[in-house]
């Protein structure tokens, strides 16, 4: 068996050179269809790539670019879920002014997780726990690379 090529010397890259690469524009495309209310695609990317380490950043940007072109060449349609779940902004209380800013614009499609465990279950609701909790940028990512896969796997299955 071939030894697996050695791995670079780890070391931490500029945040300017991963602001470099980060094309808002294109990640507004992949999750704008995801939003039925395009007022909120602005703090949703802000949420992905303007927020939190500068690593995640880089990191949603990437996997999401890469599931969005999936997407497009399977020729699925993102669309806001019909069926689908408020995900929390996990806020301190002196921070939440109003119920409206509980919740994030971008919501969790339970369809495709519908394909997981049963709606309702205890193993549905933990996994809604494990991808809604935590800091925006991970949470939020989490959700919309869960509403992209599901509007792949849809295409797929109509092939």
């Amino acid at each position: 068996m071939p030894k697996p090529p050695a791995h670079p010397t780890h070391h931490h890259v500029p945040a300017s050179e991963v602001a470099g690469f980060i094309d808002r524009a294109a990640l507004e495309r992949v999750v704008g269809p995801l939003l039925g209310d395009p007022a909120g695609l602005d703090f949703t990317v802000r949420c992905l790539v303007g927020e939190g380490p500068v690593h995640h950043r880089g990191a949603n940007w990437v996997l999401l670019e890469l599931l969005g072109r999936a997407v497009a060449a399977a020729g699925a349609r993102p669309q806001p879920a019909a069926d689908a779940l408020a995900v929390p902004l996990r806020l301190p209380p002196h921070l939440t002014h109003d119920a409206a800013e509980q919740s994030h614009p971008l919501t969790l499609a339970l369809a495709p997780l519908d394909r997981l465990a049963a709606r309702g279950s205890r193993a549905q609701e933990a996994m809604i726990d494990c991808l809604t909790d935590g800091p925006p940028q991970h949470a939020i990512a989490n959700v919309a690379m869960v509403g992209l896969l599901g509007a792949l796997l849809e295409a797929l299955e109509t092939r």
